[in-house]
């Protein structure tokens, strides 16, 4: 008896010390730094949990039981609601009026699509501490839709669409719209990113109308239908969508899905740019805007054909 419980110690102990180690090495990539030693203990409390839920998570997933695995990033010290809280989409209003909404065509579309193959999509970018992702979901279709216009590949700004339209139609980090704010760029226009560049924080509008790349003639939406969805990003390009993402923060790869995520509680505006299927799962293929060291170099792998965490439920693109 003694040596077992002299074993367990022992045991115990090297978890300790490497859970610790994990924790320093957390801090030292993702550059971070707590201001008391309370809170330290409390942050490292936390990613002990996580580290447990990972742990667990992708012991199922080498069962067989689980389409995705999870990893550590940038999140992990972070409880659910402080996550929750992060997620910048402001539920949609009641119907605009405007816009043009999707009809159908029927076509036959092939079984996989990737628009960052094709030119269209720029690399993935990151919105920093900021609830700015419905400015980059928008900035992506936008970006998207003038290249098939004309060949050109320009990163627009999403600083400008945080500055300008705080107040009138979006909250700036404090979160924001995306058919809603389509108008705005309709009649304004956007700047590259080179000319109004990304502060991950609300400012005064410095928008200059001389330096505009690019407006849109209008856009097209609809709510709902999934199969509008795979229509639409494989014969227009991507795609705005909102989504649940209150699951997503340990993602690191494979085909997210779970039970908890809700069709109902959209609250991140993400860029469709494909669809796939990987080890016989359907997935859409999502950009996000957390920098590339999350997920799949910056990308998640959605589940397709369920409507999962909302996907088909608000969405829409620009036409340039």
């Amino acid at each position: 008896m003694k040596f077992f419980i002299l074993g367990s110690l022992l045991v115990a102990a090297v978890a300790a010390s490497l859970e610790q180690d994990a924790f320093q090495a957390f801090k030292l990539k993702h550059n971070k730094t707590y201001k008391t030693p309370v809170e330290e203990t409390t942050r490292y409390g936390i990613f002990q949990a996580k580290l447990l839920e990972i742990e667990e998570h992708n012991s199922r997933f080498e069962q067989g039981l689980e389409t995705y695995k999870k990893g550590v990033n940038k999140f992990s010290d972070w409880t659910h609601d402080e996550f929750k809280a992060y997620l910048g989409l402001h539920p949609k209003p009641a119907k605009l009026g405007k816009g043009i909404p999707y009809v159908k065509t029927g076509v036959s579309v092939p079984a996989s699509v990737d628009w960052r193959t094709e030119g269209y999509v720029t690399g993935v970018k990151n919105q920093g501490d900021c609830g700015s992702c419905w400015a980059f979901s928008l900035t992506g279709s936008v970006e998207g839709a003038l290249f098939k216009s004309t060949g050109k590949l320009v990163s627009l700004s999403e600083q400008q669409l945080v500055d300008c339209t705080y107040g009138t139609v979006n909250f700036g980090c404090d979160g924001g719209y995306l058919e809603e704010t389509f108008p705005y760029i309709q009649e304004t226009g956007l700047e590259a990113e080179a000319s109004y560049p990304y502060k991950a924080r609300d400012g005064t509008c410095k928008f200059d109308a001389s330096k505009v790349v690019t407006k849109i003639n209008d856009y097209v939406y609809w709510y709902g239908d999934e199969e509008a969805l795979l229509e639409a990003t494989a014969t227009i390009g991507p795609i705005s969508v909102a989504m649940d993402a209150n699951y997503i923060d340990s993602y690191a790869s494979g085909v997210f899905s779970s039970r908890l995520c809700s069709s109902d509680d959209l609250n991140h505006g993400v860029l469709v740019v494909g669809y796939g299927s990987e080890n016989g799962v359907n997935y859409w293929l999502v950009k996000n805007s957390w920098a590339a060291d999350w997920g799949e170099s910056g990308y998640l792998k959605l589940l397709r054909g369920q409507n999962e965490c909302g996907i088909a439920e608000d969405d829409s693109y620009p036409i340039v």
